[in-house]
């Protein structure tokens, strides 16, 4: 709604005017005046969008109220009323920046016209400034997200002059929390549920989507329990969209500058999900992370050692066998049966991990332990079992550089396959999928959803510099289903739109744009 200023010192001159503005579609805010004095009382504590003015009024005339106005208000539209003799009047205003003068009597077509010109050059200016403002925040977000991944002192200068006075809301966050999801949830649902979420959460914060399956949110609130809103965050997501996601929570940080280091303790924690499905929230400086829990029931604690096995965590293997041996070495009162029947599923599993087809070394092992006489004998062929597991994973791990780079050749060659991703890159070379984003990071350097968005954006931007294909083309050749995300994400990853990057403008030159008056 707009809100108008109307300026007469006749009464009925002001009636008349509020009359052609009521039979407008239009609904406005009208407020009146009946001297330039009076108006700059009004527009001292209102904003006001448009000023309709007299030229001759007693204490202060249209041509002075101008000339102020116009020092205080420098985007108002204003329109002057001038009688054929005030024409003189008329003219020298405009030199002060007046949009339009309308003459006495006012004709209402005229008028709605006039008034249809200033309210159009209001709507361009305010679009004109969303653009700006849309644009800024895309380089914001270009170059904090290169900041968090590389630490590029350079990139933080450029930061720091586009966030200029300290007005943005980064400046203010002090908490961070990372989003892991799966099947491109933040492709697919990015541009509905924002809105969703900050209804949900009532409280400030700061998005950046990093790739299609996760996301950093950015708080400001210095005290308040983010493991719980955590816990809460995962609740809503699986409510609303059916999305299991993990979370990572950071310690408290000073500002934006020590995010990078924080950030990569987020993405650590978060490589933990592989091994700990069951735990959805990471929370750094958690106490309970280095310390060994005390032993459990059975049920949790072969849980935890089978996935252990399965993700070839070996640390964490024989931290859960040493509270399952401390349990059984402590009480006597399990069925000697039981024990063996307990052990010999830990050695199953260990051995069809290393050699899932030799069912006859695997019945011989287990015929062994069945025949210890003693829980120590028991322990000892299981022990032994886990050392040769560690040496086996370690044998594999140093040969991985061949599964690295089939996947990597594998993604070079299928980077416009929408489904491309941890689980079927694992199948290629006989990995879990969370195993293979561990080594994947290890060898890298980098997630594997980062580098499979890499190849994607830099073979875009191939695209987009050598060929005349259709952005929207382009966008589903190099596996985006949604062109409005793919131009987003570009613009996250480059700094500047794909229309930018074929017309050869440089994030530089975007930044210049954005800082433009």
């Amino acid at each position: 709604m707009f809100t108008i200023l109307i300026v007469d010192d006749e009464k009925l001159e002001r009636n008349g005017i509020k009359f052609l503005l009521n039979r407008e579609k239009e609904e406005f805010r009208i407020l009146e005046a009946e001297n330039g004095k009076d108006a700059l009382g009004v527009l001292s504590s209102n904003h006001v969008d448009i000023l309709f003015s007299d030229v001759k009024m007693p204490y202060m005339n249209g041509l002075e109220l101008v000339q102020q106005v116009r020092e205080r208000c420098g985007d108002m539209e204003i329109v002057i009323f001038s009688g054929y003799n005030d024409f003189s009047y008329a003219r020298e205003a405009l030199r002060y920046g007046v949009v339009d003068y309308v003459l006495k009597p006012v004709d209402p077509a005229e008028f709605s016209k006039t008034l249809q010109r200033v309210m159009d050059n209001i709507r361009m200016r305010e679009a004109e400034e969303e653009q700006r403002t849309l644009q800024k925040d895309y380089l914001i977000k270009y170059f904090l997200i290169d900041y968090l991944y590389t630490g590029d002192t350079d990139n933080a200068a450029k930061l720091e002059k586009l966030l200029g006075d300290g007005g943005h809301i980064l400046d203010r966050c002090v908490r961070m929390i990372l989003v892991s999801a799966a099947s491109g949830f933040f492709e697919t649902e990015e541009e509905h549920f924002t809105g969703t979420l900050r209804e949900q959460l009532q409280r400030e914060f700061y998005y950046i989507n990093l790739n299609s399956n996760e996301s950093l949110l950015l708080f400001t609130e210095k005290y308040a329990d983010y493991k719980t809103l955590a816990d809460m965050l995962r609740r809503f997501l699986l409510k609303q969209y059916e999305s299991d996601c993990y979370f990572a929570v950071s310690d408290a940080v000073t500002d934006w500058y020590s995010m990078p280091e924080e950030f990569r303790r987020l993405e650590k924690m978060l490589e933990r999900q592989f091994y700990q499905p069951n735990q959805h929230v990471f929370f750094s400086g958690d106490p309970g992370e280095e310390k060994q829990d005390a032993p459990g029931e059975d049920s949790e604690i072969m849980e935890q050692i089978t996935h252990d096995i399965q993700y070839r965590d070996i640390a964490h293997l024989k931290q859960d066998f040493g509270r399952l041996e401390k349990k059984y070495r402590s009480e006597k009162q399990f069925s000697e049966m039981y024990v063996k029947f307990v052990f010999s599923s830990i050695l199953k599993e260990i051995y069809e991990q290393m050699s899932p087809a030799d069912e006859k070394a695997l019945s011989k092992k287990v015929d062994r332990l069945y025949r210890c006489r003693k829980i120590s004998d028991v322990l000892d062929i299981v022990s032994t079992a886990v050392e040769e597991f560690e040496k086996c994973t370690q044998d594999q791990q140093d040969g991985f550089r061949e599964e690295i780079t089939i996947v990597k050749s594998y993604i070079y060659h299928h980077y416009g396959e929408k489904e491309i991703g941890a689980e079927q890159l694992a199948s290629l070379v006989y990995l879990s999928p969370g195993y293979l984003s561990a080594i994947f990071k290890e060898q890298t350097g980098v997630t594997l959803n980062r580098f499979i968005r890499a190849v994607r954006m830099d073979k875009a931007k191939e695209l987009l510099e050598n060929t005349n294909k259709k952005i929207a083309q382009i966008a589903r050749e190099v596996g985006f289903s949604n062109s409005s995300y793919f131009c987003r994400s570009f613009r996250e990853f480059f700094g500047n739109s794909p229309e930018s990057c074929r017309k050869g403008l440089t994030d530089e030159e975007d930044l210049q744009k954005v800082q433009e008056p």
